[in-house]
């Protein structure tokens, strides 16, 4: 596919975005050393119909539009790099149970850093820590479940089962999941269904809103989580499924795990839509609360928190 093919196909699904989302407040500058869109790309794009505000020198862009244009280009913008890394537990050579010794950071202002209730109940007992005032760690211990690499290899039962178990509850899914488009979409956007429905297009969050709602419509037995994937140093917020096998849930992640496949950066058939992505994902909570905020001043205010993996055991 040319370039100008491929920017015709991100503004394609751009102009499905309403105008009253858009919030133009990037110039060219910011562009290109933020997004490295360069201005002769950024030229080709205003001629196949970028929307804009202002002219000459002071044209201003929206910043959804300019991450777009970037993953659709496959550019090596922050947008770009942090969709490849996000496969990176995808191409490891097994899943495995691991203990994530974990850094939580955050700039309280002078006040004292106090960890979210839900993330204090999420990491392993005796483990959380205080390191500063602004600091803390603490273990979390993730499962593999079935993707464990005993199961892998077909020893037991359990890698069939709970692949039959997710591609029957999932069954209603699959196919709106493979319809989607995957695409970043405006805060106010991601929860609603009707966009999704319309439009096709979807982040991971505004993905899983829409599929969970599906999964309820058909009576399956799936509901949405969120948390952090757990790639690299710097875990991702992300949404996710879970589908219900007996006592338990299932993470699973039909729609991550088509467009990540369909960017060419993990194996679709090692990874099919309906195979569960435990061992990858950590669960703190429902996909709407948000996933920056794991922690509080001790005035009561949320603090935007950074998580850092500082190291990993099996």
């Amino acid at each position: 596919m040319s370039r100008e093919q491929a920017v015709k196909e991100v503004l394609e699904r751009a102009v499905r975005v309403p105008d009253r989302f858009r919030r133009f407040e990037v110039g060219a500058e910011t562009a290109a050393r933020v997004h490295r869109i360069n201005g002769e790309l950024l030229d080709e794009a205003l001629d196949l119909g970028l929307a804009y505000e202002g002219s000459g020198a002071d044209r201003r862009f929206d910043d959804f539009d300019l991450k777009n244009l970037g993953l659709g280009l496959r550019i090596p913008s922050p947008a770009w790099l942090q969709v490849r890394l996000s496969a990176q537990p995808f191409n490891a050579e097994a899943v495995a149970t691991t203990t994530y010794r974990t850094r939580f950071q955050g700039r309280v202002g002078g006040a004292v850093l106090e960890p979210s209730s839900q993330l204090a109940s999420g990491v392993v007992d005796g483990t959380l820590r205080r390191m500063g005032p602004d600091v803390f760690e603490a273990d979390l211990h993730v499962s593999a479940g079935e993707n464990a690499p005993d199961v892998d290899k077909g020893v037991g039962e359990g890698a069939d089962k709970g692949a039959a178990d997710c591609a029957r509850e999932l069954g209603p899914v699959l196919p709106e999941a493979a319809r989607l488009e995957y695409y970043l979409v405006p805060d106010e956007l991601r929860d609603d269904v009707g966009f999704v429905r319309e439009t096709r297009l979807a982040d991971c969050r505004a993905g899983t809103t829409y599929l969970a709602r599906v999964a309820e419509d058909a009576g399956a037995a799936v509901r949405p989580a969120g948390g952090l994937l757990l790639a690299g140093a710097f875990p991702l917020p992300h949404a996710w499924l879970e589908v219900r096998r007996g006592d338990r849930w299932l993470p699973a992640d039909p729609y991550y795990l088509i467009s990540m496949a369909g960017y060419g950066l993990l194996d679709g058939e090692r990874w099919p839509p309906h195979r569960s992505v435990a061992g990858t994902v950590w669960k703190i909570c429902g996909p709407y609360a948000d996933l920056c905020f794991l922690a509080t001043a001790s005035d009561g205010r949320p603090v935007k928190t950074s998580v850092r993996i500082l190291r990993r055991s099996t």
